[in-house]
């Protein structure tokens, strides 16, 4: 499912619209609800429970893992303890933690036909849910793991960051999808979808450091595309500063760049390559460049303001926390 859905339409600040390309969005004509459409609880899942421990699986080496149980297509059924069972059975079966993020895709694709099943909107969110659920149980996963292998300073740093982002998460959903009354019955299925993506790039990050604690090699997802969600905690669980690029339905390169204490602005972007983006703001107040520097972060420089502004020309403000 990760990656089915893009940003093709954006209404007011942090309202976005996804387009699925092989899930259709629902009709004016199709409004049988499934019964668990309900949008999603996000102070109640399960990567917000990350120091659950479990105990070290020994990986057996086996990169060509299949999950030989055919799905049964049914959208009223919990997966969650399946979906738990094959986690820990491509945990148990990968030699490294690099061949384990990538067997987790075989589990996605496992659920695939559940999703390509789905006719009613109510289908489709009860669908998207069981892959963020994917992700987030491989979360949960790694966390034990961490948790058992690490050092104690090692822990407890890992394990502020890893609360930060818990604490920052559900306002950094509202910025880039929006409210549920803005997006109506598709709400559960954003909301889900982007759940999905920013729990698949925590897992990789964690994996990343339970890697170091192991002595593994770990190789990061390119993370160079110009589209992403950034922003300031200043080492905190809040959301500071905020970075947010994206594509719209008009195909326009779009950016919301909000600074603590100063305001926010919005405009759009051309790509100068290199992960380098030309920012103007829509009232042509303010011009600078965003540079994107995938897991480390990105920052935005001010390089031209056309008339009094509130963002001083040469100031760069930096987005480290990555989603």
């Amino acid at each position: 499912m990760l990656g089915l859905l893009e940003m093709t339409g954006c209404g007011q600040t942090g309202q976005v619209i996804r387009k699925s390309e092989n899930v259709p969005v629902q009709t004016e004509s199709d409004t049988t609800e499934s019964p668990e459409s309900e949008t999603p609880d996000l102070t109640n899942s399960v990567s917000d429970t990350v120091i659950e421990e479990q105990s070290d699986s020994a990986g057996s080496g086996n990169n060509d893992i299949e999950l030989n149980d055919k799905l049964e297509i049914d959208f009223t059924n919990d997966y969650s303890e399946d979906i738990k069972a094959d986690v820990d059975y491509v945990v148990s079966g990968s030699a490294s933690l690099q061949e384990e993020l990538e067997n987790i895709e075989k589990i996605i694709q496992k659920y695939t036909p559940l999703a390509e099943a789905a006719q009613t909107q109510g289908e489709m969110n009860v669908s998207s849910e069981w892959f963020f659920v994917i992700w987030d149980t491989e979360l949960n996963n790694l966390w034990a793991r961490f948790s058992n292998s690490a050092d104690q300073q090692t822990k407890e740093k890992i394990l502020a960051d890893q609360r930060n982002w818990i604490g920052m998460k559900e306002e950094v959903v509202l910025m880039n999808i929006g409210s549920s009354e803005e997006n109506g019955s598709m709400y559960p299925l954003l909301v889900n979808s982007f759940l999905e993506e920013i729990t698949r790039n925590r897992a990789y990050v964690l994996a990343n450091e339970l890697a170091k604690v192991k002595g593994e090699s770990f190789v990061m997802p390119d993370k160079s595309a110009k589209y992403g969600s950034f922003v300031d905690n200043q080492g905190t669980d809040s959301v500071y500063s905020s970075l947010i690029t994206w594509q719209v339905q008009s195909e326009d390169d779009e950016a919301i760049i909000s600074i603590y204490r100063l305001g926010q602005i919005e405009g759009t972007f051309v790509d100068n390559g290199n992960g380098e983006l030309a920012f103007t703001s829509n009232d042509g107040s303010v011009k600078g460049i965003i540079k994107i520097s995938g897991w480390e972060g990105a920052s935005f420089t001010v390089t031209e303001t056309l008339r009094e502004s509130v963002f001083p020309v040469g100031e760069e403000f930096k987005f480290p926390f990555v989603f």
